[in-house]
């Protein structure tokens, strides 16, 4: 089934609002985004490592996502200490998959 230009223009406008929405405007919100659909939660320093950021650039952005409700950020005790655990929510993966559903959408309108 192929999409008219009219209305993969609408399907790129759902897109857009979708990231704008959703503080999404950065690639490195994104990444992280997609880095957590992908393994659910990780550690603070395990996504340093995926994302080559600076601490205080990767907690920002983390920050911003956690008052948008895409992911929670919070402390947790392990064998080696404290140590902060990074989870996507159901509104981030949510959001993941509606943003899938539309690259799908035109992907096959071609």
């Amino acid at each position: 089934m192929k999409l008219d230009d009219e209305k993969r223009v609408e399907t790129l406008k759902v897109i857009m609002d979708l990231l704008r929405e959703n503080s999404l405007t950065t690639s490195i919100r994104l990444s992280i985004l997609l880095i957590l659909y992908i393994y659910g939660k990780v550690t603070f320093s395990e996504l340093l490592a995926y994302t080559s950021l600076k601490k205080n650039t990767l907690y920002v952005n983390l920050q911003v996502m956690a008052d948008n409700g895409l992911i929670k950020y919070r402390k947790a005790f392990s064998l080696k200490g404290i140590i902060s655990v990074v989870e996507i929510t159901p509104k981030g993966r949510e959001v993941v998959e509606k943003l899938f559903e539309a690259l799908e959408k035109i992907k096959s309108s071609k």
